[in-house]
């Protein structure tokens, strides 16, 4: 998949960490509710990553259905198989999104959620989806825009250097504004458009942007690009920002539904 994240410690637990907001859990339900799955029906979740999706799905489909959550994290499947382990008809299996272990039409619904905008090669990774998809499927994809983060700080110059190192951390930053043709070209038809907007006021737990700026940290520890001390300044300045009820964030996703259209 050629992401530019290596999940060590400090970055799976800012994944689990997020993974738990309000933020992320209204983003899960986004996804439910414009798919609408089915009891019985057979599920792929790509990049399944601690197993948030995987879990809830198993609640849609039921023991008559199947879920499968694939993932190129090690790491991150030991926690979706500990948080699913009481849904044995959940089952979790490392692999590459442009790459998937499936066979070909295996699958009713497929989910992706945040793992494109890391595949260099997305037209394969969308050829795939639509491989393992049967006809008449339907599949929700959501991206970020991560070139329209919008962060308040002290010190726009050190913001600006912050985000610009971050940069490197995926293989396409504006992917949304580019997935619609990109879909197209891969034979989907396109249904549902949705913006969820990532909006944080406050600086707590329960907001995404508080997980962010943790994985952003880990992505730089050790990087030319910025040292540990500015990086650690920066936070701190986002944490007095909430102290002092000044905190804004501001980050796009896109939520895309789409079908495998019915064999002409």
């Amino acid at each position: 998949m050629n992401s530019g994240l290596q999940f060590d410690e400090r970055m799976v637990q800012f994944v689990e960490g997020m993974y738990k907001t309000e933020d992320v859990a209204r983003r899960r339900q986004a996804v439910f509710q414009a798919l609408q799955p089915k009891p019985g029906e057979r599920v792929l979740d790509i990049g399944t990553g601690p197993g948030f999706i995987a879990y809830e799905l198993a609640g849609f489909v039921g023991s008559a259905g199947t879920v499968l959550g694939v993932d190129i994290s090690e790491t991150m499947l030991q926690l979706a198989r500990q948080r699913c382990a009481e849904k044995p008809w959940v089952q979790l299996k490392f692999g590459d999104a442009a790459q998937l272990p499936v066979p070909d039409s295996d699958f009713d619904v497929c989910i992706s959620v945040q793992v494109y905008e890391y595949v260099r090669d997305v037209e394969a990774a969308l050829a795939e989806l639509y491989r393992v998809l049967r006809p008449g499927g339907r599949a929700a994809i959501i991206s970020t825009d991560w070139k329209s983060i919008i962060w308040n700080a002290k010190d726009e110059s050190r913001m600006h250097r912050v985000l610009s190192a971050f940069a490197d951390h995926c293989a396409h930053q504006d992917l949304p504004r580019l997935l619609a043709s990109k879909l197209r070209s891969a034979g989907f038809a396109i249904g549902h458009r949705q913006i969820i907007p990532q909006f944080n006021h406050t600086y707590d737990p329960n907001r995404l942007s508080y997980h962010l700026v943790r994985g952003i940290q880990s992505f730089l520890s050790g990087r030319k690009d910025m040292s540990e001390q500015e990086t650690a300044e920066w936070a701190e300045d986002l944490q007095r920002l909430g102290e002092q009820g000044n905190y804004f964030f501001c980050l796009n996703q896109f939520l895309f539904v789409v079908t495998k259209p019915l064999a002409q």
